[in-house]
């Protein structure tokens, strides 16, 4: 139906009562063009349309959470590449190492030995705006002290710096506070030990001082405007390699981890209980696709009990000491992504999928059986 004739239909459709009537054809020139009779009864309501036919899909791919939802402005923040490395986005500016022993996080830690220096660039900063860090340090001798500094200009005036003293014989964590003098892309954060001493370094953070729990203002602005009933995580074809428990705990001890998917870095910054932070901040129905490519139905069912159990429960207890007490009650679950793909990760066929669909939901809902389960189909491509 072309333009002409869909816009008298709908007139006719919001306007007239009951009844048949003849419309033009196509609008044609001549004589012998066709008469299409319309049927409309304005009396007779269909089914409503679901509001879920609109929702957000979000998964841990390029930006989407890592620099976009997620606030973190420093990458692999836990150094889980060697510095220097081709992966690594810090620069070596002065001699560091990496060394296993007393690791902080992940298989290594940061060695930054007497007056060695790194940095990190590329990073988008407003001239005026707050930025707020922390940075996680162990001296090698008794004491060491550190400069963190942050570069906005190619000039040496650009930069403010915050010394830091460390002395204990442990990681203890230091915080520090930047305002920035100018707008740039191309922002700078250095580390450089100043002292006598070496120091391990076992995690660093910097995150604009108006995040929202962790969350970026503007893109949380953006997503309100959105105002999708719905958001489905944490993917995709990243879903078939994440553990999930791998995402919940202290923040800065969560391991960090490949993403097998999309050959990247998991951060494991944001999980279950980010998810269902940004999900309340947007008004919005969590929708949570579990890990049915490289993981079995057990996994999945103490997911569904971390996330909806009582604390009496040992997955909801363990959501409690983790500071959730209260039951997330997640209706919608999702069972894998896209299974009947070559490209995504556990690939398996249609009737395998199927059979392994069924032991996931029979073991998922013996944890909730209150919960709403979608499978995944064969989109035929």
């Amino acid at each position: 139906m072309n333009g002409v004739r869909f816009i008298c239909a709908v007139f006719l459709m919001t306007t007239m009562s009951a009844g048949s009537y003849c419309l033009a054809g196509d609008g044609s020139a001549g004589a012998s063009a066709p008469k299409t009779a319309v049927t409309v009864d304005l009396t007779k309501r269909g089914e409503p349309i679901s509001k879920y036919v609109y929702g957000q899909f979000i998964e841990h791919l390029g930006q989407c959470i890592y620099g976009g939802i997620w606030a973190e402005m420093l990458e692999d923040r836990k150094f889980y590449y060697p510095i220097g490395s081709e992966k690594s986005p810090w620069k070596i500016a002065r001699p560091v190492g990496m060394t296993s022993d007393n690791s902080f996080v992940g298989e290594h830690a940061l060695v930054i030995p007497q007056r060695g220096t790194i940095r990190q660039g590329g990073l988008g900063l407003v001239q005026g705006k707050r930025y707020l860090g922390y940075i996680w340090l162990r001296p090698m001798g008794k004491s060491s002290t550190v400069e963190v500094a942050l570069r906005w200009a190619g000039d040496p005036n650009g930069v403010e710096v915050a010394g830091i003293a460390a002395e204990a014989d442990r990681y203890e964590k230091f915080p520090f506070e930047f305002t920035s003098g100018g707008d740039t892309t191309e922002g700078a954060l250095e580390l450089t030990v100043t002292g006598e001493s070496g120091c391990l370094v076992g995690t660093i953070s910097l995150m604009p001082a108006d995040n929202v729990e962790g969350m970026r203002a503007d893109t949380l602005g953006l997503l309100k405007e959105l105002n999708s009933p719905i958001y489905r995580w944490p993917g995709g074809n990243f879903v078939s390699g994440y553990d999930w428990r791998d995402g919940i705990g202290e923040r800065d001890r969560r391991p960090p981890r490949p993403n097998l998917a999309w050959d990247s870095l998991e951060s494991n910054d944001f999980g279950i209980d980010e998810f269902m932070t940004l999900c309340r901040l947007l008004d919005t129905e969590p929708y949570i696709a579990v890990n049915s490519g490289f993981a079995d139905d057990h996994s999945a069912a103490k997911e569904v009990e971390y996330v909806n159990g009582s604390p009496d429960t040992p997955m909801g207890g363990l959501r409690a000491a983790n500071g959730h007490p209260e039951p997330y009650n997640v209706k919608w679950w999702g069972i894998g992504n896209e299974m009947y793909g070559d490209w995504q990760l556990g690939h398996m066929s249609l009737d395998h999928y199927a059979q392994k669909h069924n032991r996931f939901a029979a073991a998922m809902r013996k944890a909730d059986p209150s919960i709403k389960i979608v499978a995944v189909g064969d989109a035929g491509v």
